[in-house]
């Protein structure tokens, strides 16, 4: 059932890579009731490649043997600066960042989301992949206020709310690309500026959430609006 899902969607995933999924949603679901369960997750994320390293797991083709490296190395690149910069930016003042746990979770954003991006453009490249991450994080993102407020019904329909630009310019990528990543730029700097996102340079970076906030629902929302305008521009030199 699962394969027939993905061949529908033109995405052949190697055998460890359905486990490893299974193993990483299980282990955000759970840590709801414990986080010990999250290392459910962290196997699943890093467990096949090491065993895919030291040769115990043979199951991708060349194809996938680049795409995986390559992918690996834009996270490293991406998590890296990003951790370089945070601890430049920290020390360098007097900030106040919360609890550590906040700040290793944001890396692990970072790092976790590049690594997705990057495996996904190397399969089906700028627009499929553009569409079908802005519908994916749309889904989890109102998924995941829906069962963060179930004893809030207001706060459950205004965050829910949130996931509607997903959709909406997910539909707009299929259809109309150029038109969409010029959105999908000018809404993130809409939201920065809303949700006062930019008050991360701030004393308090991390306070409210806004780290989290800005990885997981502007990252999706830039970074979508940048691949489809650089694709295009490439089309154009083409």
């Amino acid at each position: 059932m699962i394969r027939k899902f993905l061949d529908r969607l033109d995405w052949h995933p190697a055998h460890g890579t359905l486990v490893a999924g299974v193993m990483v949603i299980l282990g955000f679901v759970l840590s709801e009731i414990n986080w010990g369960f999250l290392s459910l997750a962290a196997l699943g994320t890093f467990g096949p490649g090491i065993l895919r390293e030291i040769g115990i797991l043979n199951d991708q083709d060349e194809f996938q043997r680049r795409a995986a490296r390559r992918a690996g190395y834009h996270a490293f690149l991406t998590a890296g600066l990003f951790t370089f910069l945070m601890v430049s930016y920290l020390r360098s003042g007097e900030r106040n960042v919360g609890e550590p746990e906040v700040m290793v979770s944001l890396i692990l954003a970072v790092l976790w989301f590049t690594w997705f991006l990057s495996s996904l453009l190397s399969y089906w490249g700028p627009q499929k992949t553009v569409t079908r991450v802005l519908n994916a994080f749309g889904t989890v993102w109102l998924i995941f206020n829906i069962a963060g407020n179930l004893n809030d019904l207001i706060a459950m329909i205004m965050q829910s709310l949130l996931a509607v630009p997903f959709f909406l310019l997910a539909y707009i990528a299929q259809k109309w690309p150029r038109i969409a990543g010029l959105l999908l730029v000018i809404s993130s700097c809409f939201f920065i500026y809303m949700f006062d996102l930019y008050r991360v340079f701030g004393p308090n970076p991390l306070e409210k959430g806004r780290g989290m906030v800005i990885v997981l629902f502007i990252g999706p929302l830039l970074t979508s609006g940048i691949i489809l305008l650089r694709n295009k521009m490439q089309e154009v030199e083409a």
